[in-house]
């Protein structure tokens, strides 16, 4: 169960800090000059679908993952 909660304080530390960028954006503070306004948005939302990834599989398994991928557990 401890593990659980440490991967879902995780995840939601790492949504925290995503809202906060997506915030900082949408309020016209770029996060490099001269970035690409919609390659920056292309990746938060590949961000948050890692994340969301991550977190369904958390609910799962009730294990967290790294990768946001379910960590293989058969003999290579």
């Amino acid at each position: 169960m401890a593990e659980t909660n440490e991967g879902l304080e995780a995840i939601l530390a790492e949504l925290r800090s995503t809202k906060d960028t997506a915030d900082r954006i949408a309020n016209g503070d770029s996060p490099k000059e001269g970035a690409d306004d919609v390659r920056v948005l292309a990746g938060l939302v590949h961000q948050i679908a890692e994340q969301v990834e991550r977190l369904g599989e958390l609910v799962r398994t009730g294990e967290p993952t790294a990768s946001g991928h379910p960590q293989s557990t058969s003999a290579v």
